[in-house]
């Protein structure tokens, strides 16, 4: 499975983004994402659809986004695809349990 993860720079963003509310940004790249194989985790993280997105899609994905939004490239501080081999639910693992000290 492929994620993508990336930091916007805010003042850029600011500048850039064509909306009153440079919040919004944000919103665009999530129904850009999500409309190409990607499900939103948690912030500024998707994961891909390991049916649909491999390595080249991904990056083609990204290059789409790019295109479409003007403000995208110059907001972006980091981005990066990752390769996850395994995901797994730790919250049971910060459950509480009772029975331990």
């Amino acid at each position: 499975m492929y994620a993508v993860v990336f930091d916007l720079d805010q003042e850029t963003l600011n500048q850039l983004y064509h909306g009153n509310n440079s919040n919004n940004a944000y919103a665009d790249i999530r129904r850009f994402l999500t409309a190409r194989g990607f499900e939103w985790k948690q912030g500024r993280t998707y994961f891909g659809d390991p049916e649909i997105i491999d390595a080249v899609k991904c990056v083609t994905v990204i290059q789409k986004l790019s295109r479409k939004y003007d403000w995208f490239q110059p907001s972006v501080k980091d981005i990066r695809m990752l390769r996850i081999e395994e995901n797994n639910d730790l919250m049971t693992a910060i459950a509480d349990d009772e029975d331990e000290d």
